[in-house]
């Protein structure tokens, strides 16, 4: 798990420096964007609040289901987050 804390706010030590740099790059915009309240996969997964993504290595590739937990942290957030509805249909997928 990657978890901020005010006491170590830099990813790339987290988790005793056991994960991978290369596996944190293919994650790292994911991650970044989650931290902001987005989306990468908008329309793409049945929930925008999840997004995949794959290590570039090549020989021994990892998959990684990164998924946004929203937790409100006062009453106006608590408000405008039980209006959302992320999940999407078949209908809002791309087809290309």
């Amino acid at each position: 798990m990657l978890k901020r804390t005010p006491q170590q706010d830099d990813f790339y030590h987290l988790m005793n420096g056991k994960f991978c740099g290369e596996a944190w790059d293919a994650v790292s915009r994911y991650v970044y964007t989650a931290l902001q309240g987005g989306a990468i996969m908008k329309g793409w997964t049945n929930d925008d609040r999840m997004m995949i993504a794959c290590c570039n290595d090549g020989t021994r590739p990892v998959i990684f289901k990164i998924e946004r937990i929203d937790i409100p942290e006062n009453d106006g957030e608590a408000e405008w987050l039980a209006k959302q509805s992320f999940k999407n249909t078949a209908e809002d997928a791309y087809t290309g």
